[in-house]
């Protein structure tokens, strides 16, 4: 019965530290792996700050002018006739059956709304 107990009393200080060990190594490769995210993100918010600035650049309108007329464009400004809301553009069905499911579904919904 001792020796049991001498053998538990030795086995369980090297499981213990076993687990820290292990424990130990996973928290530093985590936190490798956060610091190269954080990283991975500032890189990619410089190239994000670099894109948007190209882009205000090549949309100045003096450059558009001056495109269109080495090209021969005739741009003009927009008239407000031809801006539209969102709900003038039409629906393009996917699927009929789907359709129908949704048409099935609104009939009700569409009915309460016109009797109130």
């Amino acid at each position: 019965m001792t020796r049991l107990i001498y053998i538990s009393i030795l086995i369980l200080p090297v499981l213990s530290s076993l687990f820290l060990y292990i424990t130990a190594y996973d928290t530093k490769n985590t936190s490798k792996d956060i610091s190269q995210i954080k990283n991975e993100i500032l890189i990619q918010k410089k190239e994000i700050m670099i894109l948007e600035s190209e882009l205000s650049l090549l949309a100045q309108p003096e450059r558009i002018q001056g495109l269109s007329q080495d090209f021969g464009l005739k741009l003009e400004p927009i008239k407000i006739s031809q801006m539209k809301e969102i709900e003038d553009i039409p629906l393009k069905s996917s699927n009929k059956v789907l359709d129908e499911l949704v048409e099935r579904s609104l009939i009700g919904y569409s009915r309460s709304n016109k009797s109130e």
